[in-house]
């Protein structure tokens, strides 16, 4: 049975502004399954007509709408009706299809759904990438998964489109509430595969290349520990669990080279050098030359450069937060994110958010805070791109402010050294230029 109607519906963007308009749509319902097509309009909700559906007379321009929309239900007719007349079944991916100017003529002899592509695709990564993106792969599969049993529609590579992309939105942040961050992760994932399977000739359908299929992020609210919250935990007596012990050294010193957790067991005498660790990072492969500070060797030396085997992530992460307690790092930090209920703040205590990558946030941001540059800082850390390094760095306004400050008392101590040294050789001949002491 096929059903040919128009309607609308607000976009999840109208109901968070609580808009008065809405979208217009062109609902395509085939047995069990529905489809929507954008009509490309939008009218005040005052102004339509649910019984007649059409666009009052009251309305401005009204009349041309309405024949605009006229023309757009007859094309959706036209290719129905022409696929009885044919005895071709219109299903609901049929009628898509058609109407994104899809041709059965057009089809390529390769064929694989877009589930055995994706599968295949993440069994062939896990040589090539980390565990820890192989798994959030496999979560946004889990999460596209969900959303096709809620749906009732089988996703293909010939049904991810902008409906798509905007139902699913509507899903994961309206229905579920969930973060649009991680909408944006499982858009990432999307198009990665895409991307795959049209170089290989199993996709046609070109639509996740528009501007509008685009992945949102948020940036992220995340901790780093200053440098006097550091001396408190590298000063707690924790003598007799020395579990903890273990844990904190670990972390002060992941504090004070910006490695990952992958790369803690990587600190060896054999790779130390001077007064340089060289270690080639897990993640990414990259060798990267870490010039060790006085508190790095602290903990180094404590353990004659045979540092403990780090336990597993897990575990560090549930002894940092008691250590972070233990040290009396209480402060409020607010942490932000939206969801389809608009924008949602929680407040915790600053320990109950340490976790191992807190170390590597907190090293580039001391660092930062301590006067060394971006580029010399992410030539450490390993980071190729600035854009997404400046996350690491967590410095509040205020704290901005007063390193600048340092920054310009430095310059201008400078600058009267240079004027002072300049007035005394101009007065004294004997005094010796910077130039001819050189």
């Amino acid at each position: 049975m096929c059903r040919l109607r128009l309607i609308v519906k607000q976009s999840q963007s109208q109901k968070a502004k609580k808009s008065n308009e809405t979208m217009i749509f062109g609902s395509y319902a085939h047995n069990s399954e529905t489809v929507l097509f954008y009509t490309g309009l939008n009218v005040f909700i005052k102004y339509w007509d649910k019984k007649n559906q059409c666009i009052k007379r009251a309305c401005p321009s009204s009349y041309k709408q309405n024949m605009y929309l006229l023309k757009f239900r007859q094309k959706l007719d036209d290719i129905i009706c022409t696929a009885l007349a044919e005895d071709i079944n219109p299903t609901t991916s049929y009628v898509k299809d058609i109407y994104n100017g899809r041709k059965l003529k057009d089809i390529k002899k390769k064929s694989k759904s877009f589930w055995a592509f994706a599968d295949e695709y993440v069994d062939n990564a896990k040589v090539r990438l980390s565990p820890a993106t192989i798994k959030s792969y496999k979560t946004a599969m889990s999460n596209l998964k969900l959303f096709e049993k809620y749906s009732r529609t089988k996703i293909d590579f010939h049904n991810i489109d902008l409906q798509f992309y905007h139902d699913y939105m509507d899903y994961y942040i309206g229905y579920r509430s969930l973060k649009i961050s991680g909408f944006g992760k499982v858009i990432k994932f999307l198009k990665i595969i895409l991307n795959s399977a049209t170089e290989q000739g199993y996709n046609e359908n070109m639509t996740f290349k528009s501007n509008s299929f685009k992945v949102v992020t948020e940036e992220a609210d995340n901790i780093y520990l200053n440098e006097n919250e550091l001396k408190r935990i590298i000063k707690l007596d924790l003598s007799d669990n020395k579990k903890l012990v273990r844990v904190r050294d670990l972390f002060y010193l992941g504090c004070y080279t910006g490695l990952r957790f992958s790369d803690y067991n990587q600190i060896t005498k054999e790779n130390i050098i001077g007064k340089c660790l060289h270690v080639k990072t897990k993640k990414t492969g990259k060798a990267v030359v870490i010039p060790l500070t006085d508190e790095a060797f602290t903990v180094i030396n404590k353990y004659d450069g045979n540092l403990p085997k780090p336990m597993a992530n897990q575990v560090m992460n549930r002894y940092l937060k008691e250590i972070g307690q233990l040290a009396k790092i209480n402060d409020d930090f607010n942490k932000y994110h939206t969801t389809g209920k608009g924008r949602v703040k929680e407040t915790f205590k600053k320990w109950e958010l340490i976790c191992t990558h807190t170390a590597r946030r907190s090293y580039a941001t001391n660092m930062f805070k301590r006067g060394f540059d971006s580029t010399m800082i992410m030539a450490v850390t390993g980071h190729t791109s600035e854009k997404v390094f400046l996350n690491y760095i967590k410095i509040s306004n205020e704290e901005n402010a007063q390193r600048m400050l340092r920054i310009m008392e430095q310059s201008k101590a400078s600058t009267v050294n240079k004027s002072q040294k300049d007035s005394a050789q101009q007065s004294d001949p004997n005094v010796p230029s910077e130039n001819q002491a050189a």
